[in-house]
């Protein structure tokens, strides 16, 4: 991710720099250079606009992922949890009747 992201960022800046040398050392009037300048500047700026657009449209997606992802972890965690905690009780409750029953039938042998 950052190196694309550094990738992305050098390729930008070597456009621009490209572009202006290009359209400083081309034979054209001021007026005309100006124009141009303004112009490919008004261009990279609207490319530049649509890559953080694209960018925050792609994290925001990601994070949502991720959140309905940690969802679906919880929900299963917790009914682990739910289905060994009754587990837990019945196993209890068994031993609790197992032990009530074992001083009747020593009575019964006494």
């Amino acid at each position: 991710m950052a190196e694309s992201r550094g990738t992305l960022k050098g390729a930008l800046i070597g456009g621009v720099i490209g572009a202006t040398a290009a359209l400083l050392l081309a034979p054209k009037s001021g007026r005309e250079l100006r124009g141009d300048i303004r112009d490919r500047y008004a261009t990279v700026q609207d490319r530049t606009k649509q890559m953080v657009a694209d960018a925050g449209n792609k994290t925001q997606e990601i994070a949502k992922q991720v959140s309905q992802h940690a969802s679906g972890i919880m929900d299963k965690t917790r009914s682990a949890l739910s289905t060994a905690k009754d587990e837990v009780q019945s196993w209890k409750d068994e031993n609790k009747a197992e032990a009530k029953d074992e001083p009747k039938q020593e009575q019964k042998f006494n």
